[in-house]
């Protein structure tokens, strides 16, 4: 029997793909996936923490904000904007 209330796997990495794109925009989910090519379904996934997102997908996030995939992977907030880490 699973257990309904746990927490999606990378709920964590969710989180912070959300900061990033509420201190990037005023954008909704869908019109951030559109902007960035990402299917609207697999964007909201992986902020929801049910998917991970992909390293190339990430990469591209990182290459457009100054970002590092550490920050998106592992929470290492070090280089990470003020208004990004009011986010999380």
């Amino acid at each position: 029997m699973s257990d309904t209330n746990a927490q999606p796997q990378y709920s964590e990495i969710g989180r912070r793909l959300a900061a990033i794109r509420q201190a990037e925009s005023q954008m909704s989910q869908k019109e951030w996936a559109e902007k960035h090519s990402f299917g609207v379904t697999q964007y909201n996934n992986w902020e929801k923490g049910v998917r991970r997102i992909a390293v190339d997908e990430a990469e591209r996030l990182c290459n457009l904000y100054g970002l590092s995939l550490d920050f998106i992977y592992r929470g290492n907030i070090s280089g990470v904007s003020d208004k990004i880490k009011n986010l999380l």
